[in-house]
């Protein structure tokens, strides 16, 4: 329901029409500027019984402040006022809409009154712009206002300054090994300028320690706000995001980084507002009940003896959930990465399902925020961005082949859209030593840093398409 404003021509229609015609009837002015606009190719311009030069009335917006914010309950009043000719008394009927689409997204409209009699020729609309699903920057937005008697018609045009909501952007990072990070050791680059440079805009809940053997000692520590939460309980986002930072310094010795920085750093040129990372991440886990890890990434418990337990889906809701209570903020989007542990026997033909059931899940169960409760839906357009493992090869051995196993694991991510409303894959097939691109440690199932890097870009890209399917 907007527009940005009328084009340069409809300025000169006006022009004219003020300076030639100030005097005679309104056929004979109408018959002027006709005549006029004929002559400078114009005659677009004359469609009679129509538009303010001939209705027999006059709409008007009063003069306020047009000022509207995202999410605010009250939304903002627009006073109109409409001027009669005499003798005109037919009932005026208001419409609003938007002169191009993107004016109109999730913006909500109420007239006061929307019929204007003889006697009642004021009202107000009222405008109300939903938070929607990925954050937008400072705008104008225009409205095309109608009034119309049936016959004849009057139009104005307002334009409204739009402000964002004032809630920082949230993020949950879950899956294994490639979303916490494995380019292996001294790959960082934080200094000035460097690629992995710290961005006061960007922060991060700062988290426990992936430890089973001295953080996560017992099954209620995977829910468990104390223990998965470290003071400052948020801190500027520096890689490692999985680790917690040194309290006397609010830095981390470790060197090495995930992908989760720079998704960020691409998605900061479109959000006015702070971004908040939250890691959820753990190295080998997977929805299969292996030896790996001890937890595993079921969301709802099940008999099946091949599949694990919940304790990782456990953790990550209560990281969310305390994230969002703490920040106040929005939650924008889900990154997950994750298959290689689930590229067997007896998991790989379940994982699509198991994928599917994790995005619902945590879209139901992760707690509301200012969008409301009808973003907490299985189907509610929560953003889930999946990317796909490495296709690397090096001396230490070659994946670009893979397993039946693992073979339906990739189709699961690249099918994702099929599946899941509001998803996307993040795809990842050339980012290989052949291309530039080294593996990361230990073998090539890790990506190396360079890698992750160019994954955090295409990631944000991927949130985007999630956000708009």
């Amino acid at each position: 329901m907007v527009i940005s404003a009328y084009p340069a021509i409809m300025n000169l229609k006006k022009y004219i029409f003020i300076r030639l015609c100030r005097s005679g009837d309104k056929c004979s002015r109408l018959l002027r500027i006709c005549v006029f606009a004929s002559i400078i190719g114009l005659l677009s311009a004359c469609s009679s019984g129509s538009g303010s030069d001939s209705a027999p009335f006059s709409l008007r917006s009063l003069p306020v402040a047009l000022v509207l914010q995202e999410g605010d309950s009250a939304g903002l009043d627009i006073p109109l006022d409409l001027t009669r000719e005499d003798g005109h008394e037919d009932p005026v009927i208001l419409t609003i809409a938007g002169v191009q689409a993107q004016d109109s997204a999730f913006i909500s409209t109420v007239f006061g009154s929307d019929t204007l009699t003889p006697s009642v020729n004021q009202t107000n609309v009222n405008l109300k712009l939903n938070v929607g699903v990925m954050p937008i920057l400072p705008q104008q937005r225009s409205f095309r206002i109608t009034a119309s008697d049936g016959d004849q018609t009057d139009t104005i045009i307002v334009n409204v300054d739009v402000l964002p909501v004032e809630r920082d952007d949230v993020y949950l990072l879950i899956g294994q090994s490639n979303m916490v990070g494995f380019g292996g050791d001294g790959t960082k680059d934080a200094g000035p300028g460097g690629p992995d440079e710290a961005n006061d805009r960007i922060k991060q809940f700062n988290v426990s320690r992936n430890d089973e053997f001295t953080v996560f000692l017992s099954t209620d520590d995977y829910t468990s706000v104390d223990v998965n939460f470290i003071e400052p309980r948020m801190t500027n986002a520096i890689d490692p995001l999985h680790i917690p930072v040194e309290p006397s310094t609010l830095d981390k010795e470790e060197d090495f980084i995930g992908l989760g920085l720079t998704f960020a750093k691409e998605a900061l040129p479109a959000t006015s507002r702070n971004i908040i990372l939250v890691p959820a991440a753990w190295s080998g886990t997977a929805f299969c009940n292996t030896t790996i890890a001890p937890g595993q990434w079921n969301p709802l418990p099940t008999n099946e003896p091949f599949h694990g337990n919940t304790l990782m889906f456990d953790r990550a809701l209560t990281r969310i959930n305390h994230a969002l209570e703490f920040s106040g903020g929005v939650l924008r989007g889900i990154l997950w990465h994750q298959g290689e542990s689930d590229a067997n026997s007896e998991c790989s033909g379940r994982y699509a399902d198991n994928l599917q059931l994790l995005a619902e899940q945590l879209r139901t169960r992760i707690i509301p925020d200012i969008r409301g409760t009808a973003a907490r839906a299985a189907d509610a357009n929560v953003p889930f961005v999946v990317g796909t493992m490495s296709r690397g090869a090096d001396a230490r051995g070659d994946l670009s082949d893979f397993s039946p196993e693992k073979t339906l694991v990739d189709e699961a991510h690249r099918n994702i859209r099929n599946r899941v409303r509001h998803s996307a894959v993040s795809i990842h097939d050339d980012l290989t030593p052949a291309n530039g691109f080294p593996c990361g440690n230990t073998s090539c199932i890790h990506f190396g840093t360079r890698a992750l890097r160019e994954m955090g870009r295409r990631y944000y890209r991927a949130m985007l398409e999630a956000a708009g399917n």
